[in-house]
């Protein structure tokens, strides 16, 4: 699984772990049998394949703004809104070089000045990164 801060790993386990135990509880790979789409032997592998698109999906537009808002406000305690986590996500979230920005060196700010080196960090770096869908 690939992760750029604690924030991110926490998440995308426990919304994965979660996941699947959802599956199981609503007996997913029976239903898609059963539906039709797909064979028994089959079922599984389909069921594995619709969980993870959606996954995909709510962690890229959902939980990844929820990832950076923490990360921001806990790890580099700066205040900020979730709009601006969303913006965020281009630095906190591992790009196509698979690094990210920590950004770390904000915590050794005045906590009055926190919140807008994070901003001026997005303008001057987030441009020219590249996100990836994870």
């Amino acid at each position: 699984m690939i992760y750029s801060h604690v924030w991110d790993r926490l998440l995308k386990l426990v919304s994965a772990i979660l996941f699947g135990i959802a599956a199981v509880i609503l007996n997913l790979a029976e239903r898609i049998q059963s539906a039709g789409i797909a064979t028994q032997s089959d079922a599984v592998f389909v069921m594995i394949v619709i969980l993870t698109v959606i996954w995909l999906i709510l962690y890229r537009q959902f939980l990844s703004i929820l990832s950076s808002w923490l990360y921001a406000t806990i790890s580099l305690r700066t205040n900020i809104s979730f709009k601006e986590a969303k913006a965020l996500r281009k630095l906190f979230q591992v790009d196509f070089s698979m690094t990210w920005v920590p950004l770390r060196q904000i915590k050794k700010l005045p906590s009055n000045q926190r919140h807008a080196a994070l901003m001026m960090a997005l303008n001057r770096i987030g441009p020219g990164r590249k996100a990836r869908f994870l």
